[in-house]
C-alpha cells in the first residue's frame, strides 16, 4: 500500500527535514506560531459515490480544501499535510491513484507539502482525513473568534448559497443542466480555500474572523456569543451565488459549506480590508452589524425575525 502513497509524497527539503513513510513520523523544523487542524469526510454522511459525475480526483482535492479553509480563517499560511485514509479492499487502484492524485494536486496548488500519513483497509464506508500544519507571524497576526465589540461591521467574502444549492442538485441525482447549475455544483465539490484572503485580512488589521463553513448563521453566534453580544444581518444586503434568486436567501444564511470567509472589524479597517480584497478580485461584503443586545436578528426590509437554530452541527 505504502508505494500507492509514495508518487503523492514529497520528498524532504530545507524545512521539512524527514518524510514518512519513510521514518515512522514526519519532522519538519518550526516556525514562529504553528497553526494546525484536521477535519474528516466519511461516504454517505459528507459525499455519496452515486452523485452525478462523481469524481475520486475533485474528492481528493476536497479533502485538502476543507482543512485548508480552517488554516484561512486563522490567516495562516499553509506548510505540511498529513493525509489517512482508509479504504474498502473492493475500490479499484485506479480510483486511489485519482483520489491521492487530487489531494496533491490541492496540496501543491497552496504551497503546502504532503509530509505523511496512514493507509488502511475498512469493512465499513470510505473514509478521509486530512491534518493540515499552517504558519502565523505573530500572536497578533491571526483571525479569531473572540474579540468583536458592538458598533463593529459584519462582512463575507465571495458569494453565498451556491454549495448548499449544489448539495441539493447532487442530492436529487439530478445532472447540472446549466453553467449556473454547475457552478452550484462546483461550489459543494471543489470549493476554493480563501488562504489568501485570509492572509490579506490580517495584514488589512482585521483580527476577529473564521470560515464559513458551518453556515452564516452558526459563525455569527460564534463571533458573538464570547462576548455575550449580538448582530443583525442584513437579508438585502446577502451576496448570493449567481442564479439564486432573492427568496433563496436561507440557502445562504442557514445552510452550510460555503468556505468563504467571515470578520468583522470597525467601518476604517473594513474598508481597508476591502481595498485589499480588490486585489484579489475578491468581494468583501459588509452584511450586518455586531450590537450589544443579545441574540441573531435577519432584517428584511423593515421586518425583523429570528431564528433559534441554524448552520450545521455534528449529531444533530
Amino acid at each position: 500500500m505504502l508505494r500507492t502513497i509514495a508518487p503523492y509524497l514529497d520528498r524532504p527539503s530545507a524545512n521539512l527535514l524527514v518524510a514518512a513513510p519513510d521514518d515512522d513520523a514526519a519532522v519538519w523544523r518550526g516556525d514562529p506560531l504553528v497553526a494546525a487542524t484536521t477535519d474528516t469526510m466519511v461516504e454517505e454522511i459528507d459525499f455519496r459515490l452515486e452523485w452525478p459525475g462523481f469524481d475520486f480526483r475533485k474528492l481528493g482535492g476536497r479533502l485538502l480544501a476543507i482543512n485548508l479553509s480552517d488554516l484561512a480563517g486563522m490567516g495562516a499560511e499553509p506548510r505540511y499535510a498529513l493525509v489517512s485514509i482508509s479504504l474498502p479492499g473492493t475500490l479499484a487502484v485506479a480510483d486511489v491513484r485519482r483520489l491521492y492524485r487530487g489531494i496533491a494536486e490541492q496540496a501543491h496548488r497552496f504551497g503546502c507539502q504532503i509530509a505523511g500519513g496512514d493507509l488502511s483497509g475498512t469493512l465499513g464506508p470510505l473514509t478521509l482525513t486530512a491534518t493540515l500544519v499552517g504558519r502565523l507571524d505573530s500572536r497578533r497576526a491571526m483571525l479569531r473568534r473572540d474579540g468583536a465589540r458592538p458598533g463593529w461591521q459584519i462582512a463575507v467574502t465571495g458569494r453565498l448559497g451556491g454549495a448548499a444549492a449544489g448539495l441539493r442538485l447532487l442530492e436529487s441525482r439530478v445532472a447540472p443542466a446549466s453553467a449556473i447549475e454547475r457552478g452550484w455544483v462546483s461550489a459543494q465539490v471543489d470549493p476554493v480555500p480563501r488562504i489568501a484572503a485570509g492572509r490579506a485580512l490580517v495584514k488589512a488589521g482585521i483580527r476577529v474572523g473564521g470560515d464559513i463553513s458551518d453556515g452564516l448563521h452558526r459563525e455569527v453566534e460564534r463571533l458573538v456569543m464570547p462576548q455575550r453580544l449580538g448582530a443583525t444581518i442584513d437579508i438585502e444586503r446577502l451576496p448570493l451565488a449567481r442564479g439564486l434568486r432573492p427568496q433563496q436567501w436561507p440557502l445562504a444564511v442557514t445552510d452550510s459549506e460555503d468556505f468563504e470567509l467571515i470578520c468583522a472589524a470597525p467601518q476604517a479597517r473594513m474598508l481597508r480590508a476591502q481595498r485589499a480584497l480588490e486585489r484579489l478580485r475578491l468581494p468583501l461584503t459588509v452584511i450586518g452589524e455586531i450590537e450589544a443586545r443579545p441574540g441573531i436578528r435577519l432584517r428584511h426590509g423593515e421586518r425583523f425575525e429570528r431564528l433559534e437554530a441554524a448552520g450545521y452541527q455534528h449529531f444533530r
